[in-house]
């Protein structure tokens, strides 16, 4: 076998060989998937993990959230933060206690999980105008919260290979940083993505999304949810940049989703565009 498949083969072994997530992120994602989970439910569950209970409640504690009061519980923090904020804060706390992105200096963590809780919270809100409905808002939501999982994996896995990637500040483009991983690494992010979901029984859905997101020309199974994905990520990476762009026109023919609904959801985000960078910079902390 030529080198570069070898190598290739081999990092795909060590993506497959990757352990099991814990437990309580296991069943996070079940009740990120299932949508409708009661508040006290979350809270028992996140309390479960004392040092993901200390980080939840912190993180409801710091200047930027922090009221009169302090809060000591995290079905306090949940009424504090948001039900939405802290299901995606937990999950991106799970996961990056699991993995060691860190170890790529040149991945900007902050513009990660931005990206990845704003495009899940665009996913949801928008799934709900898809005109050809049938779009469930937390499956959206959720893939969209993953879609990038890969580029955390890889740089955990391949960080000198990663820090090539990223060099210049290459993570805004899906499509640019997945050609580039491609050279590097001889599988992209994508591919990386949908590897784990498949190692961690994640949702179809997910797995898709991971693998297809930047494709806005894609119309394989679950067409219309990976092109949400894609749509949201282009919003989510401009509203970290605060820049004015529009997503490719195919995804969006194909979604024909309103104008006006694009609009209003990307004007609430901008709204909490501080409250959301302040949530990323306590996950990049972990």
């Amino acid at each position: 076998m030529p080198e570069r498949l070898d190598t290739k083969a081999g990092r795909i072994r060590r993506l497959q060989d990757l352990p099991p997530l814990p437990q309580v992120a296991d069943s996070l994602l079940r009740e990120l998937a299932a949508g409708d989970t009661p508040i006290r439910q979350l809270a028992d569950l996140i309390s479960t993990e004392p040092a993901l209970t200390a980080r939840v409640v912190g993180v409801a504690n710091t200047a930027y959230f922090g009221g009169a009061r302090q809060v000591f519980s995290v079905e306090a923090a949940i009424s504090r933060l948001g039900l939405n904020m802290v299901r995606g804060l937990a999950l991106g706390l799970l996961i990056n206690g699991h993995l060691s992105p860190h170890r790529c200096r040149s991945l900007d963590l902050d513009r990660y999980w931005f990206v990845s809780m704003v495009g899940g919270r665009l996913a949801r809100e928008l799934a709900r105008h898809v005109e050809s409905g049938g779009l469930n808002a937390e499956q959206a939501y959720l893939a969209a919260l993953l879609r990038q999982l890969g580029v955390i994996v890889l740089c955990d896995l391949e960080p000198e290979g990663m820090e090539q990637v990223l060099a210049g500040g290459r993570q805004a483009d899906a499509r640019v940083m997945g050609a580039r991983t491609q050279q590097h690494l001889g599988l992209d992010h994508h591919m990386a993505g949908l590897i784990l979901a498949e190692r961690w029984h994640l949702p179809t859905e997910a797995a898709k999304a991971m693998r297809h997101y930047a494709e806005p020309d894609y119309h394989g199974d679950h067409a219309r949810l990976v092109g949400l994905v894609g749509v949201c990520d282009v919003l989510a990476e401009a509203l970290f940049d605060q820049v004015e762009i529009c997503p490719a026109g195919a995804a969006l023919g194909r979604l024909d989703l309103p104008v006006a609904a694009i609009d209003k959801a990307v004007e609430a985000c901008r709204e909490q565009r501080e409250a959301m960078l302040a949530a990323s910079r306590q996950m990049s902390a972990s």
